[in-house]
């Protein structure tokens, strides 16, 4: 099972970084910025976005959510160096190494991991405080968002936000046919904190995107829900790391969120949003 949750978070992660390729397009081919949302190629990135949620999801329900988290996290490196090719922004060679780094971390992470395959059963405490953390997440986000603007602390909560629906995804319960799991999705409580994690998460980065330049943003929001939700999965939710494999597992995530963290902040990252303070690289005429 874990190397079909392999398979769904590598293509999660794929989608992920065509999406934002797309709509970096749309964005470089729309007549105004206002209209950049409603370009076709820019939709298509939000559908490719739209999928890569789902089967990070789907990723999730096979897979530890540190592994996952991770490797979905690793978008960075394609976009920066898929970026490079399609837009022309700037590649340094601490890029190419960072991207390396990453690939190594996360296939000392995939090689240490392993899960319990027996299904985790949210119990009442674990529902409310999932409810809990909710509310409290939502109240300090809203307070922090009115009083400061500071990109960072936005990040950091949406980080734990994002990191929430991963925890909810491993204690929603979908077995049985089709009637019965559209039973569960509408009954199911967690069902509606994972929606409600999903729209904090977004409501939150998207505040910090627009106090913020994107590379730092990034980078504290990738580590956040990789860490957050991984070390709940460990203690909590039946994940684990294969006999002897502590110290690769350890060594794995570090290179793979110092990779990530390096090429957040890359100067690809600034070109392909704008946050470099001039044009937006041109698209490459192949």
């Amino acid at each position: 099972m874990l190397l079909l949750g392999l398979l769904f978070a590598l293509a999660a992660t794929g989608a992920n970084s065509g999406a934002a390729l797309l709509q970096a397009m749309g964005a470089r081919r729309a007549s105004r910025p206002a209209t950049a949302v409603l370009h076709p190629v820019y939709l298509l990135g939000l559908t490719l976005d739209i999928g890569g949620w789902v089967l990070t999801v789907l990723a999730l329900r096979f897979m530890p959510i540190v592994a996952v988290q991770a490797i979905v996290a690793a978008q960075v490196v394609i976009t920066v160096v898929a970026s490079h090719w399609v837009f022309d922004t700037p590649l340094r060679r601490l890029d190419v190494a960072a991207a390396a780094v990453n690939v190594v971390g996360l296939a000392l992470l995939v090689a240490s991991a392993s899960t319990d395959d027996s299904e985790v059963v949210a119990s009442t405490a674990g529902v409310v405080a999932l409810v809990i953390v909710l509310v409290v997440l939502g109240v300090v986000g809203v307070v922090v968002a009115v009083r400061s603007r500071r990109a960072l602390p936005m990040a950091f909560l949406a980080g734990l936000a994002f990191g929430g629906t991963a925890v909810a995804v491993r204690l929603v319960r979908l077995d049985g046919p089709f009637d019965v799991v559209a039973r569960q999705v509408v009954t199911d409580p967690v069902v509606y904190c994972l929606l409600g994690y999903a729209a904090l998460g977004l409501g939150f980065y998207t505040v910090a995107l627009a106090r913020g330049a994107v590379g730092p943003v990034v980078g504290v929001l990738a580590v956040t829900e990789t860490l957050a939700p991984g070390l709940l999965g460990l203690l909590f939710l039946g994940d684990g790391v294969r006999p002897g494999w502590i110290p690769a597992f350890v060594l794995g995530l570090v290179l793979a969120m110092g990779g990530v963290v390096v090429l957040a902040r890359s100067p690809a990252q600034a070109s392909l949003s704008g946050d470099d303070g001039v044009a937006p690289p041109p698209l490459k005429r192949l």
